[in-house]
């Protein structure tokens, strides 16, 4: 069945200080005009709150989670019924760290997500964003409404980490950013099918479909942007699987969408009738997803590299690799 989310993203439009407070009344702001769309979830931008504020060290303007800006963000998760990822510079023990903090629709604190990729701050590389500690891992967060994942401004130049979100699971990644971002974020959306919803302290935050597709984008005019995405979209290679389309069509018309991406060998399905899922037509018409396809090949071609002929897999129902319509 449909599994809608609505996800609000906020950008600063590279205005911010010159105080702390400042910061946080912007936030303060910007939180309550995405609250008029009753968002399931809002991100604010990387280091919102210290932005333009004077600091040579980053441990001056770090706080401990909870704590004041953390605070702030929790008041208005509990106020709205959503959740938020509030980032900011973390102070820990003897350590700093620039960190995104999920705060649940109650005000309580989920968890944090830590840098990788603290960008560095000396021509010599032994420093990192004036005194940040790089973060140790990847991580996924279980929400009420599906799993997400969370990467920091340039945590965007790791590949590997973009991909280690897919295969643990990740529907949304959130990218908070004081850059743009721009189309690499439509590159990892693409590859590994799932929604990016980005929040900048620049100009323009994005939410990207799926298919890697810029659904809305912040600007100028506007510096907070929501949206409803559907999280039990799915992505789908068009080998075996379009020659369903037919037989989908005709047994449940506009209660499904499908829309096909010819140059790229791809399709999406989506349900749109209650209590009909995409798992459910995966299984009533024998859809693959991509990644078991082509595990497949993986499986196959270990044998014809090694010159011999490999054993047969299970079929599939659907026997039929092109179509038209």
């Amino acid at each position: 069945m449909p599994r809608r989310v609505w996800v609000s993203t906020t950008s600063f439009q590279r205005r911010g200080g010159p105080t702390v407070q400042d910061n946080l009344r912007r936030a303060d702001r910007l939180i309550d005009i995405a609250a008029q769309d009753r968002p399931d979830i809002i991100c604010l931008p990387e280091l919102f709150g210290s932005l333009w504020a004077p600091h040579d060290r980053a441990a001056e303007v770090a706080e401990p989670v909870p704590g004041p800006t953390t605070d702030l963000a929790a008041g208005k998760a509990k106020k709205y019924g959503a959740y938020i990822i509030c980032p900011l510079y973390e102070k820990r023990g003897d350590a700093v760290y620039n960190s995104a903090v999920v705060i649940d629709r109650q005000g309580q604190i989920v968890g944090v997500y830590e840098k990788r990729h603290p960008v560095t701050s000396s021509f010599d590389f032994t420093q990192f964003e004036s005194g940040v500690t790089p973060g140790q891992e990847v991580k996924v967060f279980d929400l009420d409404f599906g799993r997400i994942g969370i990467l920091i401004c340039f945590d965007i130049g790791w590949p590997q980490d973009w991909a280690r979100l897919k295969e643990m699971g990740a529907e949304i990644v959130f990218w908070p950013s004081a850059a743009d971002g721009g189309f690499a974020l439509q590159a990892f959306a693409w590859l590994h099918h799932y929604y990016v919803v980005s929040a900048v302290t620049s100009a323009h935050a994005y939410v990207i479909d799926i298919t890697g597709e810029v659904l809305l984008k912040t600007g100028i005019r506007a510096s907070v942007g929501g949206m409803e995405i559907d999280l039990e979209r799915r992505f789908f290679h068009t080998d075996f699987n379009a020659s369903q389309i037919p037989a989908i069509r005709e047994k449940y018309g506009r209660d499904v969408a499908i829309r096909v991406y010819h140059e790229e060998g791809g399709m999406t399905v989506q349900s749109n009738r209650p209590g009909l899922s995409v798992q459910d037509l995966m299984a009533e018409f024998d859809l693959e997803l991509p990644e078991d396809y082509f595990a497949r090949h993986d499986r196959a071609e270990v044998f014809t590299r090694a010159g011999r002929t490999p054993g047969p897999q299970p079929p599939r129902r659907t026997r039929s690799k092109s179509f038209t319509f």
